[in-house]
């Protein structure tokens, strides 16, 4: 009788593991379908960025046996949060969980075919984020993913916008894609005092030209950090001479 009841579990499982597998067929094919569609590719190269700036995509098994695939994204804007939130819902057609967390939002979603598709063209985590190029095959492309990342990872000061990461690898790429623009930037190496402690690498674009270009040819989903680029190219009115009209006498 025991025999009975584990061939029977055995078969239910083998059941269900089929079953699953013809539903992530399905879905992989309705995402290469999408694909297809120039719209539907922006959305997931913005997703792509985001990922690679404040993102982590993780697979785990659970004491339960089952296995869990969470894609999280950790944005400090409230409206990052929700173009992120829509791209997801309008590329993979799942709503992500929105959490408050005072000085940042976690974003979370648990699913299999969303987590295994952007492994699959992408790189993730802090010191081994790429940018996926055989993705971003048109310039649209290329621009959506750096907006996305810069949104993450991007300081916006007077004189420059910077960014720092401990992947030399991945900083040099966005170096490389900047320049594809005609935006010229510089890399700074960084060795932090504590030498158990990552090299940091820092991007400049500080020619004031090149910020210009940044902002027409890529700019900001992020409206602080738009605000602050667009305000050093806004024209001063004070001391300004104006011309009066003459009265006569």
């Amino acid at each position: 009788m025991g025999t009975g009841k584990f061939d029977l579990s055995k078969r239910n499982k083998k059941v269900a593991i089929s079953r699953w597998k013809k539903i992530l067929e399905k879905d992989m094919e309705k995402i290469k379908t999408k694909e297809q569609n120039p719209q539907c590719r922006l959305l997931k190269a913005k997703l792509l960025g985001f990922l690679a700036g404040d993102g982590c995509l993780s697979i785990r098994k659970m004491t339960e046996g089952r296995t869990s695939y969470e894609i999280s994204f950790f944005p400090d804007h409230v409206n990052l949060a929700k173009v992120y939130i829509n791209s997801f819902r309008g590329f993979y057609e799942r709503e992500p969980k929105i959490i408050n967390m005072n000085n940042y939002y976690k974003v979370i979603v648990w699913n299999k075919t969303a987590c295994l598709d952007l492994l699959n063209t992408t790189k993730c985590g802090t010191l081994n984020w790429e940018i996926p190029l055989n993705y971003l095959s048109t310039d649209l492309l290329k621009k959506e993913w750096l907006k996305a990342f810069f949104d993450c990872e991007a300081h916006v000061s007077k004189r420059q916008i910077q960014l720092q990461s401990v992947n030399e690898k991945g900083i040099l790429q966005v170096q490389d894609l900047l320049n594809y623009f005609n935006i010229e930037s510089k890399v700074y190496k960084y060795e932090r005092k504590n030498k158990n402690w990552n090299i940091n690498y820092i991007l400049c674009i500080m020619k004031k030209e090149y910020r210009k270009n940044f902002l027409n040819q890529i700019g900001f989903n992020h409206p602080e950090k738009l605000k602050k680029l667009k305000l050093h190219f806004m024209p001063t009115t004070h001391n300004q001479v104006v011309d009066l009209p003459r009265t006569l006498n």
